[in-house]
């Protein structure tokens, strides 16, 4: 008689256990190649949230009525950002973060002359460079 497709072949028992071995390994391999990737995708948000928070206090004119007023407001954002530092799960991240802030704290440091904002504003396209670097490297999470 023939087959046809009403009709439904039993397999042996050791065939039927190793097609259910074989239909495991097809379900659970993308199923764990898919978490993965969703971890992947949420550390990468995550870099970008924090990578924001550091941007929007980094990114400053420094305009005070007085030069102690712009190194306590420097000093502040440092502070603020060695506190973003510390929530980063990346290191690479931190490590950005944390050299940003020391550098924040150095020209908030330094000797405050006529020519030193258009240095600070030098400076500070620089930092932002490697921030910005760090930030939209997504290959980290590939």
């Amino acid at each position: 008689m023939k087959s046809s497709l009403g009709m439904r072949t039993r397999l042996p028992a050791r065939h039927r256990r190793w097609a259910g071995l074989l239909a495991g390994g097809i379900i659970a391999v993308p199923a764990v190649l898919g978490l993965t990737a969703c971890d992947s995708a949420q550390d990468a948000l995550d870099r970008g949230d924090l990578c924001l928070d550091i941007l929007d206090i980094a990114l400053f004119d420094p305009n005070p009525s007085s030069a102690d007023e712009a190194r306590e407001d420097v000093r502040d954002r440092a502070d603020k950002i060695d506190e973003i530092a510390e929530k980063a799960s990346d290191d690479k991240l931190r490590d950005a973060a944390e050299k940003t802030a020391k550098e924040l704290r150095a020209a908030a440091d330094g000797d405050l002359k006529a020519g030193s904002v258009s240095e600070y504003v030098s400076e500070q396209n620089d930092r932002l460079k490697s921030l910005r670097k760090t930030c939209t490297d997504l290959g980290d999470f590939g």
